[in-house]
């Protein structure tokens, strides 16, 4: 059983806003990857691929600096009172999953850039697809681990 260490008032707003960046985070890179999927099988795919960079823009970048900034504040609240809480394993996959991830974000901003502006055809829609559907993996894996938080 995971011990109750969040006092009420304490951190409610950085907690509120790092949830909120990261399931904005998910959907707007599900978002992302069905419109690319969506652009790659169409007949016309120029409308769907035209839409690609800017849910990129407007969607998942500001999502994935809410997530990221939020917990960091948290983290800053949280250390003085759980000891080595930036060395347990579940911190540790947020990090790496946003760390890592940031690379993998600019690489998908980068293809959906590319995208974009080839309305759809060629292969920077395809890797647009592919590295979004890997991030989801690894979203997901980061989920689980900020929720079960195994190892405490």
């Amino acid at each position: 059983m995971t011990p109750a260490v969040f006092q009420h008032g304490r951190g409610d707003l950085a907690l509120f806003l790092h949830v909120l960046g990261a399931t904005t985070l998910f959907g707007a890179v599900v978002v992302l990857v069905t419109l690319a999927i969506a652009a790659r099988r169409s007949a016309d795919p120029q409308p769907t691929a035209r839409v690609l960079f800017r849910v990129w823009l407007f969607a998942v970048l500001p999502a994935f600096i809410l997530l990221r900034v939020a917990a960091e504040w948290i983290l800053s609240l949280e250390k003085k009172d759980i000891p080595g809480l930036d060395n347990k394993g579940w911190v540790g996959v947020g990090f790496l999953v946003t760390d890592v991830g940031f690379l993998v974000l600019l690489a998908l901003g980068v293809s959906a850039f590319f995208a974009s502006r080839r309305d759809g055809h060629g292969r920077a829609t395809t890797i647009t697809a592919v590295l979004g559907s890997i991030y989801l993996a690894a979203l997901v894996a980061a989920w689980f681990a900020m929720s079960a938080k195994p190892g405490m």
